[in-house]
């Protein structure tokens, strides 16, 4: 059977899209793969052309170092392209893996499942680009997860940027992972995959929230200062 992948009608058409993934050629994935992943470095470039993540820098502009300034802004968009290859990456084939690991579904099947996770994720940082746009200014944590409110009884960082993980985009990926993934598990098993999603993306957040606290942009500076 020929599917043609639509990537909203197979959002909300899970039934459709297994049943395609099992018995079937797939047509149009791989394009809307690369315009995801063409997508999110077009935000990095935007992000990092506004100025978004690199306020540590401006020290060297109001030092009167403009070329060691635009040098380390040059610096910190080929960083910004780097961790964002990383990035999808490691979302598209290593988080893939892990899951084929834990529940030994097909690695091909999840990965259609996964380039949800990641456009939820563009989304989510469009947003976010779009209201600091438009105010002005950032903020260290992101409105769409519970740091802020957590902000105001904890000072501890690295459990603030790990619960700045946990944001309305982690929730949306749980859900999709397991609606499409129980479809090729026993039922016996959906509790067991619900677990094993959840504490997947809790050791995701943790991990990020560790690097979160690295003070990369001070690095940068120091080595042009």
């Amino acid at each position: 059977m020929l599917y043609d992948y639509k990537f909203w009608h197979s959002l909300t058409h899970p039934a459709m899209l297994a049943k395609a993934v099992e018995d079937g050629e797939i047509r149009g994935y791989h394009k809307r793969v690369l315009v995801v992943f063409f997508l999110f470095m077009a935000l990095i470039i935007a992000r990092e052309y506004w100025g978004i993540g690199t306020e540590g820098l401006t020290t060297l502009f109001a030092t009167n170092q403009q070329n060691a300034y635009y040098v380390a802004r040059l610096l910190s968009m080929v960083g910004a392209l780097f961790v964002g290859i990383l990035y999808f990456s490691f979302h598209y084939y290593g988080v893939t893996y892990i899951l084929y690991v834990l529940t030994d579904i097909p690695y091909k099947w999840i990965q259609k499942v996964q380039l949800y996770a990641i456009v939820f994720v563009l989304i989510e940082k469009a947003i976010l680009f779009v209201v600091f746009y438009a105010v002005g200014y950032t903020t260290t944590f992101s409105f769409l997860s519970f740091a802020p409110i957590v902000q105001q009884a904890i000072s501890t960082e690295v459990v603030l940027f790990t619960i700045n993980q946990l944001t309305v985009a982690t929730v949306l990926t749980v859900i999709v992972q397991y609606v499409f993934l129980a479809k090729w598990e026993e039922v016996a098993e959906h509790k067991l995959l619900l677990v094993k999603i959840t504490l997947l993306q809790l050791l995701i957040a943790i991990f990020i929230g560790m690097i979160s606290v690295l003070p990369l942009q001070q690095w940068l500076v120091r080595g042009f200062s």
